[in-house]
């Protein structure tokens, strides 16, 4: 045996004690151990393969992949797998492929089954280990690995459409872009981006489709500008929106930030504070403190800092008796918050890319004068640090729970089962291989131009490159990464990143668009209407850009209408631009706290182990509670900020 699958880790696994009948159960299990190896790309087990045995993995590293090929998880040396399926005695859920060159311990089917038919005792150890984690195993790794940037699904599309409605929803499309083709003159004056704007809003409240919601308005507005044809139309304005540099820009870093993020992850990364944790935390309050401090050092991707928060304190919350729901609302609402005071958090680098549109020269620096505007963000980061030293008022939900842990009952809510998780057995990540990536990155990103221009230039582009040499030198040394690995992951990286891309790309079309319809103009002559409304402008798109999220489920959807909207309409009337992108950006976060079928509840559920719907009611809760409070300080902001 060797040093990780070695004679104790057998016996801690089947839990064989140390009398000599343990012993002669550990002879006999270690008989039936078959080391094999697996080499670069090789499958050890495939997806709906029959159940041919389970695996202990010695040395090297496998990842595991869903029925559309994606990464779901990475296991290191001393884990297993395949003891669900063989117990079940279903086919494979999941594929596990080899990372390099692999050793693993293999029991036959029938062997393992043998055995615990032989010695029931250890047939009760193995079924409870392997209940108690597949939890974790599936639910939470399915649902953490399946985030989604930018787009929330709705409920009213889990069921696909009949023909009927496809005829009728199609149909009426087509009608629309036929007469406007038809009645609109090509040279007309007026204010016809009204009709695309129109058609997006409507689309998208109907059918709650964002991204087939901005199609559908983009076509309208090509076909009403390059006057080419539905399709040549839509064409030539895409192809106009990816030669733009800024965008081009834009893509790439969003590109090579899911690169990175990805890397971390499989360096280890999300496990790389849990001794951390257990180190500092010392009660309640520590273990909401300690997750918050460690969301704030990983805030580069709201999906990150989530992981290896929860990754961290999952143990010593259980531990220090923490309320799931308590955790559930730290979750649901700090990771994003904190990403959008960041602006190379892949949060910020959309927000600074859909500005450029607006915005032509400092955006950086416009980013950066709008965060203090930011109320809403500001609002939630000090009500999640009263959360975290008890200060922060409790509503019904969170004093019901507290009674009931109080009481001996469960730290989660009736219902919360499928979604409770376990630690891993080993610890693999280290701090160091999360945090120096995430330095390097910041100051790759202010140093480089910024030494050769000799003034201060941020370039996020040349930092992540940067960052990802550095880190392929990094993992590489460590022997966490083979070369080979580095780039498989790197490439799984940024196609992960090719929806919040796409949804980019899509926004900037629409938006440019709109622009060339001579949207400028039109808030140019309502200038004088403008100017009576002033003082409550910053409130008033607020809220309406908190509505219209609520309504897309998607901030990033309302980020493409209203940013250059709200923009024109600052610069026309002299508002302050840096408050309207505070209270647009701030708009867009509330509107996702507030949004009732977002799937960030099922994300944080799964991370903290509690049922979704009880952190919604809570976050909800709070949310219109600080979101009446911002627009009060918009109001206010307003009359005394010009």
């Amino acid at each position: 045996m060797t040093n990780k699958i070695n004679d104790k880790y057998i016996r801690d696994f089947f839990g064989i004690d140390d009398s000599p009948e343990g012993d002669e159960e550990l002879a006999e299990i270690v008989e039936k151990l078959i080391r094999v190896k697996f080499e670069n790309g090789e499958d050890i087990c495939t997806i709906d393969g029959e159940p041919d045995g389970m695996f202990f993995l010695e040395s090297g590293t496998a990842i595991v992949l869903g029925r559309d090929g994606a990464q779901l998880n990475i296991m290191h040396e001393g884990q297993y797998f395949g003891e669900y399926a063989v117990l079940a005695k279903q086919k494979r859920m999941s594929t596990v492929r080899s990372l390099g060159r692999t050793v693993c311990y293999k029991m036959e089917t029938e062997d393992v089954m043998k055995i615990l038919l032989k010695h029931p005792n250890i047939y009760g150890e193995l079924m409870k280990r392997v209940y108690s984690q597949v939890s974790r195993k599936h639910s939470q790794v399915l649902a953490l690995s399946g985030m989604r940037k930018g787009i929330l699904q709705h409920p009213s599309n889990v069921a696909p459409m009949s023909k009927r409605q496809m005829l009728v929803q199609y149909g009426c499309l087509a009608l629309i872009y036929l007469l406007a083709a038809v009645f609109i003159p090509k040279d007309t004056v007026a204010p016809v981006f009204i009709l695309p704007l129109l058609l997006m809003l409507v689309y998208v409240l109907i059918t709650k489709r964002t991204l087939e919601s901005l199609i559908v308005g983009g076509i309208l507005a090509a076909l009403l500008y390059y006057r080419t044809g539905l399709s040549a139309s839509y064409a030539d304005a895409i192809m106009e929106t990816m030669a733009s540099p800024d965008n081009v820009f834009t893509v790439l870093v969003m590109a090579l930030m899911g690169g990175m993020v990805t890397l971390i992850e499989a360096s280890g990364g999300v496990t790389a504070f849990k001794k951390f944790a257990e180190s500092n935390a010392k009660d309640e309050n520590g273990v909401l403190l300690t997750s918050f401090g460690i969301m704030t050092l990983t805030l580069i991707d709201d999906g990150l800092n989530m992981l290896c928060a929860s990754s961290a304190t999952v143990s010593v919350a259980k531990e220090k008796r923490v309320v799931r729901e308590k955790l559930g609302l730290l979750y649901s609402m700090l990771p994003t918050v904190l990403s959008s005071f960041f602006p190379l958090s892949l949060w910020g680098i959309f927000v600074i890319g859909t500005l450029n549109l607006s915005i032509r020269e400092n955006v950086v620096g416009m980013f950066a004068r709008s965060i203090p505007f930011n109320f809403f963000s500001l609002l939630v980061l000090l009500a999640m640090l009263m959360l975290c030293t008890g200060r922060l008022p409790k509503i019904r939900q969170l004093k019901e729970a507290e009674i009931r842990v109080k009481n001996g009952g469960t730290l989660w809510p009736a219902g919360s089962e499928k979604y409770l998780s376990v630690t891993e057995p080993e610890m693999w990540g280290k701090m160091s291989n999360v945090m120096l990536p995430i330095a390097a990155l910041a100051v790759t990103s202010l140093g480089v131009r910024s030494f050769f221009a000799g003034g201060f230039i941020v370039d996020s582009a040349v930092g992540l490159t940067a960052t990802l040499l550095f880190m392929f030198l990094l993992y590489c040394a460590q022997g966490l990464l083979t070369p080979e690995q580095f780039m498989e992951h790197l490439i799984t990286g940024i196609a992960n990143s090719a929806l919040p891309i796409v949804m980019y790309l899509l926004t900037m079309c629409f938006s440019s668009l709109l622009e060339q319809l001579y949207l400028n103009s039109y808030f140019e002559s309502m200038i004088g209407f403008f100017k009576g409304f002033v003082p409550i402008l910053p409130a008033m798109t607020f809220l309406i850009a908190t509505v219209l999220t609520i309504a897309l489920g998607s901030s990033w959807a309302m980020y493409a209408i209203i940013f250059p909207i709200a923009l024109k309409m600052a610069f026309t009337v002299g508002l302050n631009p840096a408050l309207v992108i505070g209270a647009v950006a701030g708009a867009g976060i509330a509107g996702e706290k507030l949004c009732i079928f977002t799937a960030d509840a099922l994300n944080v559920g799964t991370a903290v182990g509690c049922g979704p719907g009880a952190i919604m009611k809570i976050r909800v809760s709070y949310s219109a509670v600080l979101t009446g409070i911002a627009a009060v300080m918009y109001l206010i902001a307003g009359v005394i900020i010009r």
